[in-house]
């Protein structure tokens, strides 16, 4: 993506993931840890990018960056993938969350 292009989808992850998203067409940022994925997100938002795809692994804050996504009136979809730590999934807190109980 060059600069002050706008793009509606941009992929943020690491390099060595980012060429498999170049090569169906995605725009890319490189981001290898929280600090740079969140600057990636600004500079995303900034352009206009309607959605932001972060790879999960290179993210350790998941909440700080849907704050920082929210602040630019950001859509931010984290991908897991398989180098991320997995987490249980509460089925009752999603259950509530979802009812507005939680």
């Amino acid at each position: 993506m060059s600069v002050g292009e706008e793009s509606n989808v941009v992929v943020v992850g690491d390099k060595e993931t980012l060429p498999l998203f170049r090569m169906i067409g995605m725009d890319v940022i490189e981001a290898h840890d929280q600090r740079s994925a969140e600057e990636a997100v600004r500079q995303a938002a900034s352009r206009g990018t309607r959605l932001i795809i972060v790879l999960k692994h290179v993210v350790s804050d998941e909440d700080s960056l849907r704050k920082v996504a929210r602040q630019h009136d950001a859509t931010l979809l984290v991908l897991p993938t398989k180098w991320a730590k997995s987490e249980p999934i509460n089925i009752e807190k999603l259950l509530a969350e979802a009812l507005g109980l939680g």
